[in-house]
């Protein structure tokens, strides 16, 4: 079902001429705006995290399904660092925000923020942060840049941080106890 609905919106994506931009992906430019995207995820999730922690949650709905799923590695990668940036990117940031409203729209921008973090089933306040957070982040880079790879670059570091954190400590588990 995952792969019918990435190759969905993969197909969508190119039909709507929505990846024309990787081609720009090859300049220290762009780099450095993915970068600064980034900075500003990390804030966010930084944030949310601290209220997390004042309201004793531990982990996010969405978190503990990824953990709890035990997919196999490659699997895992395939899904969450690559598939769901490029999707999530294509709806919220490609379609929501450059097609229902305009880039450059404040409706656009708070709705798809919005509905970005409800996608990701949030479970608290701080957990509300960090995934609308991040969404709103995406947005402004998306409205700032108007290149959608920007942020799908940017969402596949945040993911790719977090996977590799998740298996590390998968593998390290073990050894700590």
């Amino acid at each position: 079902v995952l792969l019918l609905m990435s190759a969905g919106a993969l197909f969508l994506g190119k039909r709507l001429g929505l990846f024309e931009g990787f081609k720009a992906l090859s300049s220290l430019k762009a780099w450095g705006m993915i970068g600064l995207t980034y900075l500003g995820i990390y804030i966010v999730t930084r944030i949310g995290s601290m209220v997390m922690m004042m309201e004793g949650v531990s982990n996010s709905t969405n978190q503990a399904a990824i953990e709890n799923a035990h997919m196999n590695p490659f699997l895992l990668i395939t899904f969450t660092v690559i598939m769901a940036p490029i999707v999530e990117e294509l709806v919220f940031r490609g379609l929501l925000m450059g097609r229902v409203f305009n880039p450059d729209s404040i409706v656009g921008l708070i709705v798809s923020s919005l509905l970005f973090g409800l996608v990701h089933m949030p479970n608290s306040i701080g957990v509300w942060i960090v995934y609308a957070g991040m969404g709103f982040v995406l947005g402004i880079a998306y409205r700032k840049f108007q290149k959608l790879e920007y942020c799908i670059m940017a969402h596949i570091i945040n993911n790719s941080i977090a996977v590799s954190m998740l298996l590390l400590l998968q593998f390290l588990a073990p050894y700590i106890k």
